[in-house]
């Protein structure tokens, strides 16, 4: 009886581990797509929240929350950093 017992317990751990998978599959919102940008550009509107050498230039806003890209500045100018770390999609639509 006791065998029996802990099959249905891990049998219904499984099914439940799959159906936590499942929503946080279909619970992500898709990505905007990113814009190609010149090294160097900037648009003209963008407005730069900064410190001495690195800033963050603001591109729109959701809101009240800013979206933007992080810089720094060489040579006076701001320029868009590129990170080593990305984040991927895992499914595609």
């Amino acid at each position: 009886m006791a065998l029996r017992k802990r099959i249905v317990v891990v049998a219904m751990w499984l099914v439940s581990i799959f159906a936590a998978a499942m929503v946080g599959l279909f619970a992500q919102a898709p990505l905007p797509p990113r814009e190609p940008r010149l090294p160097g550009s900037v648009s003209p509107a963008a407005e730069v929240i900064s410190g001495s050498d690195l800033g963050f230039r603001i591109d729109s806003r959701k809101g009240d929350t800013p979206v933007g890209r992080l810089v720094i500045r060489i040579n006076g100018q701001w320029v868009e950093v590129e990170e080593s770390v990305r984040l991927k999609r895992l499914t595609a639509k």
